[in-house]
């Protein structure tokens, strides 16, 4: 008796956004290599000083007059002790603006796009993938690195120097080519009490709506999109998710202003099919939905169970497979871990190509 095919709902590869790698053409180069049929958008692996997340931007706002650096925060409730102390930052009220390009995202992606069109024109990446450039909410560090007494002040000035980089970054960028993603993780440190934030700045709904801001400051006909994230520091989370439930009110808070959406799957709740059933409550559904289901030791097993799960509790969602976060620092649990390679390669093993 013949038997009905299982559908494949695990179909194309979403890259987060760090790479380890040395430099951004390295990135490319790895990437478009063992992924090129399974990708829609590569991205230059974050390299140099921006593998460590929002921490370069403490050393480019403190080149701002008026902001150095004061001491340590303390974080007693977060479950995670790596995430306990941050740098903190004092703002002078007089700091109401800041310099064109001072954040360092537009003049990098800048340099890397010259890369990547360089790479495309040779036939690396493949002619319909195109370059995703990956940036931090507004939120993120500020509420990262600026006390609470001061971030409803000094939030808004930062914000606006982000749309500023990302329309420099349109500019610079070929809109065809450009997909513009923000990683949404701080965020979800306060929404789970792990981290403080300032009066309406611990809302939901303003972080919703921030989050919408955000994606409307993105210029018309750029691809847009959200990656969120229950922190990454070590690959371990401030905050192990039981399910999916935050990710989705968020997700359909912002609705159709998000093209594309980036879940985390946390490597052993994940593996119950329960942890993916909020996703049956997206609405809508985003055009790109990517999991991340790719185990970061490398564990095909594990990782085949990640994706199973998602299917089975999603009720059959086609979706992209992507790890939980970066790969920049997959080396930071220690020795013998898989490497760049191995995890771009368990991708293609998992999920079915987009051409």
């Amino acid at each position: 008796m013949a038997t009905r095919r299982q559908v494949q709902t695990a179909v194309g590869a979403h890259l987060v956004g760090g790479l380890k790698a040395p430099d951004a053409e390295t990135a490319m180069r790895t990437a478009a290599g063992v992924l090129g049929r399974h990708l829609r958008a590569v991205t230059d692996g974050e390299t140099g000083d921006r593998s460590q997340w929002i921490f370069w931007q403490i050393g480019r706002l403190t080149a701002v007059d008026g902001i150095e650096v004061a001491g340590l925060s303390e974080n007693p409730d977060t479950e995670n002790e790596d995430y306990r102390e941050f740098p903190q930052l004092a703002i002078d009220p007089s700091v109401t603006q800041l310099p064109p390009r001072a954040l360092g995202y537009a003049d990098a992606a800048e340099a890397s796009y010259g890369v990547y069109r360089r790479l495309r024109d040779e036939g690396v990446i493949p002619p319909d993938v195109k370059f995703q450039v990956s940036i931090p909410t507004p939120y993120a560090t500020v509420v990262a690195w600026v006390p609470v007494q001061t971030q409803a002040m000094f939030f808004p000035v930062y914000a606006d120097a982000i749309a500023a980089e990302v329309r420099d970054i349109a500019r610079a960028v070929d809109r065809d080519d450009l997909v513009i993603q923000y990683d949404v993780a701080v965020e979800f440190g306060v929404l789970t009490a792990s981290f403080p934030a300032a009066g309406n700045l611990a809302e939901k709904q303003y972080i919703i709506e921030a989050l919408q801001q955000a994606l409307e400051d993105v210029p018309a006909g750029v691809e847009r999109g959200l990656h969120l994230c229950y922190g990454d520091y070590k690959h371990r989370h401030f905050h192990a998710p039981e399910d999916l439930s935050v990710c989705v009110d968020l997700a359909n808070g912002v609705g159709a202003a998000a093209d594309f959406i980036h879940m985390p799957v946390d490597r052993e709740n994940g593996r119950d099919p329960a942890y993916h059933e909020p996703l049956r409550d997206l609405s809508p559904v985003p055009r790109r939905l990517a999991l991340g289901v790719i185990d970061y030791d490398g564990d095909p097993q594990r990782t085949r169970d990640l994706v199973a799960a998602a299917s089975a509790g999603s009720g059959g969602m086609m979706f992209e497979v992507a790890t939980e976060c970066g790969m920049a620092r997959i080396d930071e649990r220690g020795p013998g871990g898989p490497t760049l390679e191995r995890l771009l390669t368990l991708h293609a093993e998992v999920a079915a190509p987009v051409r």
